[in-house]
């Protein structure tokens, strides 16, 4: 089943058929080696065909990014979620009778039933556990993480190419997608999206054209979605850009000019008159609408947001751990 929920989500991009091949997937600490070891495996083919070897490596150059950054991303994640979830705990333990918090079996139903002690428990549960960071070939700018298939953090070759300049912008993207998942957003949506997985599922064991059918139906399906209403709502999206810039904050980036990939997002969209092209599939920008509005926002929250608020804690361990290994090698940034 967890094969064909990946089919499902790789097609919901445009990735089918023979791209499948090419989608690159590094699990957590991998990113350190994925490097040395592409250069390792392909010292021949960069003799005889170097363009290839040129494509390939860039791709690899945009997963190592993916998971290095990624995994930054979510150790403050789970920090601030471990965190939130104590305080509350606590809060709550403090405001109820002593004969309640004296009975084991008693606080534990009493807190089971307070709203913001399940948010937390619940944003525990998707945060807590080895990660792991795809790279999908596909045109379709989008980025995304999902309840359905837990601990990935999807993103797509064509939202690194349009958009991603830096690792500060990369960090508040997967930031904000993992923000969506620590304040229960996904759960939201996640009945209708497994609803449609499993069209999409059911379309792909059927089809007996190798995906070419499937294709056409992923499309229409995609735009179904995008009609039945905004996946994310205002009110959703703003919620995710202000933790998701205190995310980038603590794990050391700089998140004043982290906010430019949101200004380069809602530039091409006004360029494009709204109606940014992506086949029919679901991008970014289905999702995510991007605005002048949300960029301001994010500018003003990086004053108070930004890594030397965090120097001294979260930031301090976040350099001790990554700082040198996240730097490419001479022969990687060519």
């Amino acid at each position: 089943m967890e094969s064909k929920l990946m089919d499902s989500s790789l097609a919901g991009v445009g990735c089918t058929g023979e791209y499948k091949d090419q989608v690159l997937i590094a699990r957590e600490g991998e990113w350190r080696n994925l490097m040395s070891k592409f250069r390792g495996n392909h010292q021949l083919r960069k003799k005889y065909d170097e363009d290839v070897y040129n494509e390939i490596h860039h791709r690899m150059l945009m997963l190592h990014n993916a998971a290095g950054v990624g995994e930054q991303i979510v150790k403050v994640a789970q920090s601030y979620v471990k965190r939130k979830l104590i305080d509350v705990v606590r809060d709550a333990t403090g405001r109820l009778p002593p004969e309640v918090v004296e009975d084991r079996n008693r606080l534990h139903q009493a807190l089971l039933g307070l709203e913001d002690v399940e948010l937390w428990s619940k944003a525990a549960k998707h945060v807590e556990g080895p990660w792991t960071f795809i790279l999908i070939p596909s045109p379709v700018p989008n980025a995304f993480v999902s309840e359905i298939l837990p601990h990935r953090i999807f993103i797509t070759t064509s939202f690194f190419n349009q958009f991603i300049e830096s690792q500060d912008e990369l960090a508040l993207v997967l930031g904000h997608e993992i923000s969506h998942l620590i304040l229960g957003h996904s759960s939201e949506r996640n009945r209708l999206e497994t609803s449609f997985r499993t069209m999409e599922i059911l379309l792909l064991s059927l089809d007996p054209t190798e995906g070419l059918l499937s294709l056409a139906f992923m499309a229409f399906l995609a735009s179904i979605r995008n009609a039945i209403g905004a996946v994310h709502s205002r009110e959703n999206e703003r919620e995710a850009d202000e933790l998701g810039i205190k995310l980038t904050a603590m794990a050391c980036f700089d998140t004043r000019a982290a906010s430019q990939v949101v200004n380069k997002m809602h530039k091409q969209n006004v360029e494009s008159g709204g109606e940014i092209s992506s086949g029919g599939f679901l991008s970014f920008f289905d999702s995510h609408p991007p605005s002048d509005e949300r960029f301001r926002t994010l500018l003003e929250e990086s004053v108070e947001e930004n890594k030397e608020k965090y120097d001294e804690t979260s930031c301090r361990n976040m350099k001790t751990i990554f700082w040198d290994a996240m730097k490419p090698s001479k022969e990687e940034g060519r």
